[in-house]
């Protein structure tokens, strides 16, 4: 009797270890198909400290909230480089204005080649205006006086090919000028950062900046509590120019938007939008473009930016084709046909 109790116990205690072996090998499976679930998701944004990299770490945050196995990672980018970083990719998503991406799309503008798997995926930014500011004693108050005067400005257009660059030269052309006239009459054309330019302007060694920005520009903001600023109006030739040209949108930016602006501000308008391409699996679009659009509340206290995305304008993207999943999210929230 004692000997069968014993055989008993044995095979007990081997069926035990078998069985441990295998839950330990579906625990195994488990883990694994946990870690394999994540996936891991990039953003190219701007510069570090940027504006630009506010929003796309606010974006990504609204993504990490709602859902839990996407692994999102904010990686610093460039104007122009971002489109092409999409396109090739290298970056999952990325912040884009939509005529750059819409350059891109088509072959225009700086790019040489199109990239015609770029697809948008909401206006995150709705308002990104051009502003050219200048230093209050700055011999001119408008782009037509300096270019009638042949004045010897000392310019800067920010990064080169970046939409501040287009969007500048465009302007002159307006008026029958260019950067070469510039030179011409004894001025110059840089292409540096804000922060930069403002540091020329403060040692009196830059006459204006020309940028696309929203509003406020941060830039523009720290610059002015240390400078006395103005705003240099482009003129309605040169609106009228660009929204022939580039179909942008005309904006009058309201006295007041900066202390020292003291009346409105005619200008351009071209919204600053998330891009991603058509290898981005449909079911990942749809889940991001939802998180964006439930946490603009909390998006509106990242940055002011965010307070004009609506149900109208985050899905007025420019040119550039939304993806399926950014569409079929839109439809089902009936904010498209």
């Amino acid at each position: 009797m004692k000997h069968v109790s014993n055989v008993v116990l044995s095979i007990t205690f081997i069926f035990l270890v078998v069985l441990a072996g295998c839950g330990s090998d579906e625990l195994g499976d488990s883990d694994n198909n946990l870690s394999t679930s994540q996936k891991n998701i990039t953003i190219f944004g701007g510069s570090v400290g940027g504006v630009w990299s506010i929003f796309t770490e606010g974006i990504a945050e609204t993504v990490r909230k709602e859902n839990q196995d996407m692994n999102v990672s904010v990686i610093p980018g460039t104007v122009a480089g971002n489109p092409v970083a999409v396109a090739q990719g290298k970056a999952d998503l990325a912040i884009a204005e939509s005529l750059t991406a819409l350059f891109a799309y088509e072959g225009t503008g700086p790019f040489d080649e199109s990239y015609e798997n770029i697809r948008a995926v909401a206006s995150v930014i709705p308002i990104n205006v051009f502003q050219f500011v200048a230093p209050k004693n700055a011999p001119f108050d408008s782009v037509e006086e300096f270019v009638n005067n042949k004045t010897a400005i000392r310019y800067s257009a920010g990064e080169k090919d970046a939409l501040g660059d287009k969007i500048s030269a465009s302007i002159f052309d307006a008026y029958k000028f260019s950067y070469d006239g510039i030179d011409a009459h004894g001025g110059s054309v840089d292409f540096l950062s804000g922060s930069k330019s403002f540091e020329l302007m403060a040692d009196n060694r830059m006459d204006g900046l020309g940028k696309m920005a929203p509003i406020p520009a941060g830039d523009i903001l720290e610059a002015s509590a240390t400078m006395d600023l103005k705003l240099i109006p482009i003129g309605e030739t040169a609106i009228n120019h660009l929204m022939e040209l580039y179909e942008m949108t005309p904006y009058t930016m309201e006295a007041g938007s900066y202390e020292f602006q003291k009346e409105d501000y005619y200008t351009v308008n071209t919204p600053t939008i998330l891009i991603t391409n058509t290898e981005m699996d449909e079911d990942t679009v749809y889940q991001i473009t939802k998180s964006i659009y439930n946490q603009l509340d909390y998006l509106t206290n990242v940055h002011n930016g965010f307070k004009q995305v609506n149900d109208e304008t985050i899905v007025e993207v420019g040119g550039v084709p939304l993806h399926p999943g950014a569409k079929k999210f839109f439809r089902e929230a009936g904010l498209l046909e």
